[in-house]
């Protein structure tokens, strides 16, 4: 029986304003797009995603987006992101989502955000927590900058 995410949800609502304030960056949207798809696929990390793992998901996508301009609902774009990790792979997805962090400027923010993400649905694990570290340093990000980021994100 999987652990109930509701109590993980409930702190993020707790800290979603100070979250939401580092995604206050240029291009938004796009950060904000990117670092959903990494926070799905660092919960996907440990192979599966449940039904509550998705709903902690979508909520958590829905906590932290609140303000920002978005032009999509947090499901449709929760189910976008398996449809790419199904027909591409956990890793392709991984190291696309990262360069395109990169490229967007502000790795440190889709990280953070994406630690967030997949926090709020079990935790982070061993295997999540390697998954953030490829897509950081293949946004550029240090190894280390990327464990500072992630512990960040628990407290």
């Amino acid at each position: 029986m999987a652990k109930s995410t509701t109590p993980k949800v409930n702190e993020l609502e707790k800290h979603a304003a100070e979250i939401r304030a580092e995604l206050k960056v240029p291009r938004q949207n796009e950060v904000f797009r990117a670092a959903v798809e990494a926070g799905f696929l660092t919960a996907l990390a440990d192979g599966t995603i449940d039904a509550d793992e998705k709903e902690a998901i979508v909520r958590a996508v829905e906590i932290l987006s609140v303000g920002a301009v978005i032009e999509w609902e947090a499901e449709t774009l929760v189910d976008e992101c398996a449809e790419r990790a199904d027909k591409e792979g956990v890793d392709a997805r991984a190291a696309a989502v990262g360069a395109e962090l990169k490229a967007l400027g502000h790795p440190e923010a889709g990280i953070l955000f994406a630690a967030t993400i997949a926090r709020a649905s079990k935790g982070v694990d061993k295997s999540e927590a390697e998954l953030l570290k490829t897509i950081g340093v293949a946004a550029g990000l240090t190894p280390e900058a990327v464990k500072g980021i992630v512990k960040r994100a628990a407290g």
